[in-house]
């Protein structure tokens, strides 16, 4: 049963795996990216051999590559962590469903105690990447831990740390892997300075979507109140953040929206202005995305692949809903008959 994708064990195609029945592959803002691939039991095959196949064990890196464009596209590549495993008697829909996620799980086995002192949290993150070979793709913080004010103490797994300075700083974190296998870790602000990838079409000729629901919330904090002493020489430190830095993509921000005084407070332990205003921005960019909206297209309509992480442009939902999104996650669901995906969107303004 051909499902038009590429299955790889250790990096070399397989083509009796890619022989699967179904593939889901899960990818959502700032996560792991999952897996899901189901294949039928033969019962008739004495000791049952799929469920003692080395390819798809635990610990075995498995690839789901899908060719589109001329250009393999790897979905998600990393290590099976589990199976779920249903018999049935006579045999028929038996199946065993192979599950999995990116190599970032790697990240999260183990507990450390580490002390970073003279570095600042992009330096930090760059250096615990580096010693699971990614390439790193991490933006520059202000944020800096000396040795004469404060040490930054770590007592997490790299993959809880990595996120928690991320989250700190506005920043997500995430895995990719190119076309030649490479991977990288990308630790950095949503990046909506770019241009669209592509367009989600609905109400027009050559629509691409069937149904699209929009939803949004405007009641959320649009600036920060923090102020901080310097525990050193007793200065204070402002960490007031007036707006979101994140470039709107749409033509109003949430802040001209809902234009009464919406704050919060931040309090943390900080040694400098850039490290307090750091994480207010932070703040401001998660409440941001006030509008979310979720659709479902397929690779035969879109003509495209649709990835999480990248800006998609929205067509044909009004001159306030249309324009520019955010995508925030999706999920690739594979068979035979089809390659679905069902996305969900986010948005920090209005406004085409």
């Amino acid at each position: 049963m051909g499902l038009g994708i590429a299955i790889a064990v250790g990096g070399s195609p397989d083509q009796e795996l890619a022989g699967a029945v179904s593939v889901e592959v899960h990818e959502s803002m700032g996560e792991m990216t999952t897996y899901r691939i189901r294949y039928d039991i033969d019962i008739s095959e004495g000791d049952l051999p799929m469920l003692v196949d080395g390819r798809i064990d635990a610990g075995s890196e498995l690839s789901v590559i899908a060719p589109v464009d001329g250009k393999n596209n790897y979905l998600v590549k990393g290590p099976v962590t589990g199976q779920q495993i249903h018999l049935e008697h006579g045999g028929a829909g038996s199946f065993v469903e192979v599950s999995g996620s990116d190599t970032s799980i790697a990240m999260d086995r183990e507990t450390k105690t580490t002390l970073w002192s003279d570095v600042t949290d992009s330096e930090a993150v760059t250096a615990i990447v580096a010693q699971y070979g990614y390439v790193p793709d991490v933006d520059s913080t202000d944020a800096g831990h000396f040795e004469t004010k404060h040490t930054m103490v770590q007592r997490d797994t790299d993959l809880v740390f990595v996120r928690r300075l991320a989250r700190r700083n506005g920043f997500i974190f995430w895995i990719t892997c190119d076309e030649l296998g490479i991977e990288t870790a990308h630790c950095k602000r949503p990046p909506v300075d770019g241009g669209a990838e592509g367009d989600l079409i609905i109400n027009l000729e050559s629509n691409t979507l069937a149904t699209l629901d929009i939803n949004w919330d405007s009641e959320r904090p649009t600036s920060v109140v923090a102020a901080q002493l310097d525990l050193n020489d007793k200065s204070d430190i402002d960490g007031d953040v007036s707006k979101s830095p994140l470039r709107s993509l749409g033509e109003k921000a949430l802040d001209e929206i809902a234009t009464e005084t919406r704050s919060i407070h931040i309090a943390a332990a900080v040694d400098g202005a850039g490290d307090l205003q750091s994480r207010g921005e932070g703040a401001l960019i998660e409440a941001g995305w006030f509008i979310r909206a979720t659709c479902q297209t397929t690779i035969f309509a879109l003509k495209s692949l649709l990835r999480a992480h990248t800006v998609i442009n929205l067509r044909g939902a009004g001159s306030r809903f249309s324009g520019k999104y955010f995508v925030s996650g999706v999920r690739h669901t594979i068979d035979a008959a089809e390659h679905r995906m069902d996305v969900e969107l986010i948005r920090n303004g209005w406004g085409a």
